[in-house]
């Protein structure tokens, strides 16, 4: 047996299968975190369009609000935790019995969508939360 694995035939054929076989790992691993940025994109980009339900003025404010709600729990699937506690941050700033200045509004709004930013720039997966249940929120948009 050593001298079969010894042998320069043996190496001829086992190097190149080892080769693809490291390549092929590496393309699925590549196609696996292609797609997921994918994902993550689009679940972004729902995201930052049902913000205009916040705007003073817009039309399906409520629908859009409810919306924003629905993609910021689905959020909790995909996100860092810096950009949950940053949508609810803004969340703390639009609530009717807490009042904010537009420009506290703003500024939150324009943290979140930093943060969405960043992520989305960094190209990385979530591995790890420091997000326990407690830090979840039910909230409606009535």
């Amino acid at each position: 047996m050593i001298d079969v694995i010894s042998s320069a035939d043996f190496w001829k054929f086992a190097a190149p299968l080892l080769g693809a076989v490291f390549a092929w790992f590496i393309n699925e691993w590549r196609k696996r975190l292609a797609d997921q940025y994918q994902r993550k994109e689009a679940n972004y980009k729902e995201l930052l369009n049902s913000l205009s339900g916040f705007y003073v003025g817009a039309q399906n404010a409520e629908t859009l609000k409810a919306e924003f709600l629905n993609q910021l729990n689905t959020a909790w699937l995909y996100c860092p935790d810096e950009v949950i506690k940053k949508g609810y941050a803004f969340l703390s700033t639009v609530h009717v019995k807490a009042p904010h200045t537009d420009e506290q509004k703003e500024a939150a709004m324009g943290e979140f969508v930093l943060e969405i930013r960043k992520d989305l720039l960094s190209r990385k997966l979530v591995h790890s939360t420091a997000l326990t249940a407690s830090d979840f929120r039910h909230l409606n948009a009535a």
